[in-house]
């Protein structure tokens, strides 16, 4: 086989090669893996609205809000022709980032059950927010937002913090109260000022 010359134009041309070759490789992968990491969320995602509602029949409906320039997404679960729950995805950022919280309402309004989808909270301070038992979840199921104070107690609402983990339980609070505003609105109700009661995450603490 005779030798490529070694000229500038034929190391273009062997490069431009690798780089397509790489190109379609890494295309194939990111295919393949944002097929499989979609289905991985959306099978959280339906978990997620099992755990935060009643029992219900088939699948939910599901509805958009757009709440001050967010669109939010509502899982309307029915039991016959009767809506038994509503699932709210509410995402707000924590001390390590993000938190996706799936907050469930009776059709009267009040907190059914929370799950967490995703977190980046500290093992052990923040990341307890995803235990079911825990007092801090727990805390939360039954009541009804238009009388229970959705603040951290420090802040003079009626909510526990997780100790040492201020930061993380305003998050998670303060996505309650989204979720809370758009089942509002998804009822025809007006929002009222439950999320400006929950001050801005990390304002003042230093703490987790």
């Amino acid at each position: 086989m005779e030798k490529m010359e070694s000229s500038l134009r034929n190391m273009l041309l062997s490069l431009g090669a690798i780089c397509l070759v790489c190109a379609a490789l890494l295309s194939s992968v990111n295919a393949m893996t944002a097929k499989r990491i979609a289905m991985v969320q959306e099978q959280k995602t339906e978990r997620a609205i099992a755990q935060v509602v009643p029992q219900f029949d088939g699948t939910p409906v599901d509805t958009t809000v757009i709440l001050d320039g967010t669109e939010y997404l509502v899982h309307q679960a029915m039991a016959g022709d009767s809506i038994v729950g509503y699932a709210i995805e509410s995402v707000t950022t924590g001390f390590g980032g993000p938190i996706d919280l799936m907050v469930g309402f009776s059709s009267a309004g009040e907190i059914y059950s929370t799950a967490v989808i995703s977190h980046s909270e500290t093992p052990g301070l923040g990341a307890k927010m995803t235990e079911d038992e825990s007092h801090f979840r727990t805390q939360f199921l039954g009541k009804n937002p238009a009388e229970y104070n959705l603040s951290v107690s420090k802040d003079g609402g009626d909510v526990d913090a997780i100790t040492a983990s201020t930061i993380t339980s305003r998050a998670f609070v303060q996505a309650v109260a989204k979720a809370y505003n758009v089942f509002l609105a998804v009822t025809g109700a007006t929002p009222d000022a439950v999320i400006a009661a929950t001050p801005q995450v990390g304002e003042g603490e230093n703490d987790e």
